[in-house]
């Protein structure tokens, strides 16, 4: 597998949780009857901003596992900067959006921040050496 190669697996893992995010706002618009913005439900407020919180780190996230490819780095680096980014969304979305693990969205935030950080850590070090 190449480097792009890989990254398009974790682009195209992403775009499938970005459908799965934007299905749950849809189906909770559905539920509560809500047509437009929140309608002062909170489980509306959770499902909006699952989704607006993922659509607000993706790209750069994403956008970074490319240029990286693009640049020449190792497809592992590739694979561990896309998986953690992954797991870091599922947890958020586990934590906030499901309410299932408490501590899951602050990891989610956490490991969001670590991967988007250890990205721009590569990115200069490809675009600079």
């Amino acid at each position: 597998m190449t480097s792009m190669q890989a990254a398009a697996l974790w682009v195209g893992l992403n775009i499938i949780l970005l459908v799965y995010l934007s299905f749950r706002v849809g189906a909770a618009r559905t539920r509560y009857k809500v047509n437009l913005g929140d309608g002062g439900n909170p489980e509306m407020v959770k499902a909006i901003r699952t989704h607006a919180n993922y659509t607000e780190y993706a790209p750069a996230a994403l956008l970074g596992l490319v240029l990286l490819a693009s640049l020449g780095a190792g497809t592992l680096v590739i694979h561990c900067l896309g998986a953690v980014f992954l797991v870091a969304r599922v947890c958020h979305l586990l934590g906030l959006g499901m309410g299932v693990w408490p501590t899951g969205r602050m990891v989610g935030i956490l490991f969001t921040v670590l991967t988007l950080v250890a990205t721009a850590g590569f990115l200069l070090y490809y675009a600079l050496y």
